[in-house]
């Protein structure tokens, strides 16, 4: 199993469950999609669900 980067598992463990789920989904189209690193997938799609649900970043920070 694939171990996130430390900084984003620590983000990504704050998202509730349809964040978390949304961000993994962008994650992996980036992944096999696009042929992005998975550590830089999982980074990026994190600032996309930031950017989509400027909300979250409240309980990010």
């Amino acid at each position: 199993m694939h171990e996130s980067h430390p900084i984003v598992a620590d983000f990504a463990a704050l998202l509730d469950e349809n964040l978390r789920e949304a961000w993994e989904e962008r994650a992996a189209v980036m992944q096999f999609d696009a042929g992005i690193p998975r550590d830089l997938a999982e980074a990026l799609a994190l600032l996309l669900v930031i950017r989509q649900y400027p909300a979250v970043l409240a309980r990010l920070i």
